[in-house]
């Protein structure tokens, strides 16, 4: 009886040719997150560009409409004093964009801290809010470190001053320890609507 020995000469190939394949894969896997994340920030850049577009169109929209205001008082006869000019400049410079200062003040709060209420009252904004407490901090020091970096910002220094903690309460909800807290800002007025209000 005769003893044969086999030997399968495609295991070295096969071997070889998984290697291969594997790496064929891993090329187009590296090619294809590259290719979604070019396309990512093609179309990020694409809506920014759209948004500032829009906004452009909608400053030129308000200035042609402007215009067109001036061009009719000119033809009924009305003209704009001076004074007119500058009271609608000083509104135009003085006014206050409350949705940019309280989603900045969104931003700037801390996890573990939660808006309540906001009020406004006599050139007075109450912001009331809850926070968590921790048992290795002190009551009220995560209300003061928010007061602190509200102080800090450069952005709300131009329509805020004098921030300050107004009123707060340690309270007890489902067996965490929470901080009922009121901030108190007051709204800058400008020079002029201050000479008014005194007068």
């Amino acid at each position: 009886m005769n003893k044969y020995i086999l030997i399968n000469l495609n295991q070295s190939e096969s071997k070889e040719t998984r290697r291969e394949v594997w790496r064929e894969k891993s090329r187009w896997t590296i090619f294809g997150i590259l290719i979604a994340l070019l396309l990512y920030v093609n179309i990020d850049l694409w809506m920014l560009g759209r948004g500032y577009s829009y906004l452009i169109q909608r400053k030129e929209s308000e200035i042609s409409e402007v215009k067109q205001k001036i061009s009719e008082l000119r033809r009924q006869g009305k003209n704009l004093s001076k004074i007119d000019i500058l009271s609608l400049a000083d509104l135009e410079q003085n006014r206050i964009l409350w949705a940019k200062n309280l989603q900045l003040i969104g931003k700037m709060m801390p996890e573990d801290m939660a808006l309540t209420s906001i009020k406004y009252r006599r050139n007075k904004i109450l912001i009331g809010g809850i926070a968590v407490v921790y048992e290795d901090r002190k009551d009220f020091n995560i209300v003061h470190g928010f007061i602190a970096s509200l102080k800090r910002n450069s952005k709300l220094a131009q329509n805020f001053k004098n921030i300050k903690f107004n009123q707060g309460s340690l309270n007890t909800v489902r067996g965490q320890e929470i901080v009922e807290f009121e901030i108190e800002a007051n709204v800058k007025v400008s020079g002029r609507n201050e000479k008014e209000k005194t007068l």
